[in-house]
């Protein structure tokens, strides 16, 4: 698949060796990697459910699975992902949100609709700082783990890490603070409908993107408050993996 670069202009990011220049191997990577090598930004939405609007209105909602539309700035469909968590389990959600497992495919959709990537969320006993969230992302080609993501415990701060597929080196850091009106009181106007989550480079601290939550407009407010978009500014990383991983984040958090 040869994807035409997006013309975009370069933000000022920093870039530190290895994610600035990206690894001769990423050439041998598969299509749903390469779409993202001439991308710096790209937007998540996630789609409003009828039934499950529906039935939050009358008070008695009930959880369907989340799907969500990956675009590029050209509005070009680059991913559709599918949450395949069953019934049962999307209900737990509700009650228990820190605590239920859920699964999601990531679909590639250029050419045709094919599974790229996986997301899956084990079963945690998770109480404050105890046995915090995290979510495998796993290249659905070949079975391999491409990294980790993790809700770690803050008193105020609203962080997420990305950290290597064993987990134990976090390489990524994406910091909403604790202070921000959309995080405090998320309304569909003026700043309390934005939050912002700079992403920084763990080793040299540089910010190398950012990730831009915004609640929809007023109708989808009303009828689904739960409902966001992401747009997602990458353009201080080439490796495609983390660039991947930073594509899955806004589905995490």
């Amino acid at each position: 698949l040869k994807v035409a670069p997006t013309h975009v202009q370069q933000a000022d990011f920093p870039h530190r060796d290895g994610m600035a220049e990206a690894p001769p191997q990423q050439d041998m990577l598969g299509p749903h990697y390469q779409i993202l090598a001439g991308r710096n930004k790209i937007e998540v939405k996630e789609k409003v459910n009828l039934i499950e609007a529906l039935t939050a209105l009358v008070g008695m909602e009930i959880e369907m699975g989340n799907k969500y539309r990956v675009l590029g700035e050209d509005e070009q469909e680059l991913f559709y992902a599918v949450e395949e968590t069953d019934c049962c389990r999307r209900q737990i959600k509700q009650c228990c949100p820190d605590c239920t497992p859920w699964d999601l495919n990531i679909l590639f959709t250029p050419g045709g609709k094919s599974l790229a990537f996986k997301m899956s969320r084990p079963f945690t006993l998770t109480c404050c700082c105890f046995n915090r969230p995290k979510v495998a992302v796993t290249d659905a080609t070949d079975g391999t783990t491409i990294g980790m993501i993790y809700d770690p415990w803050h008193c105020c701060n609203f962080t997420f890490d990305i950290r290597d597929p064993s987990g134990d080196e976090t390489l990524l850091k994406a910091n909403g603070g604790c202070c921000q009106c959309g995080l405090i009181c998320p309304l569909p106007c003026g700043p309390c409908k934005y939050v912002e989550f700079p992403i920084y480079d763990t080793k040299t601290g540089d910010e190398v993107g950012t990730i831009h939550k915004e609640v929809p407009g007023c109708c989808k407010f009303c009828f689904a408050p739960d409902v966001q978009n992401y747009k997602v500014d990458f353009s201080g990383i080439n490796d495609l993996k983390l660039k991947a991983l930073v594509m899955a984040l806004p589905i995490f958090i």
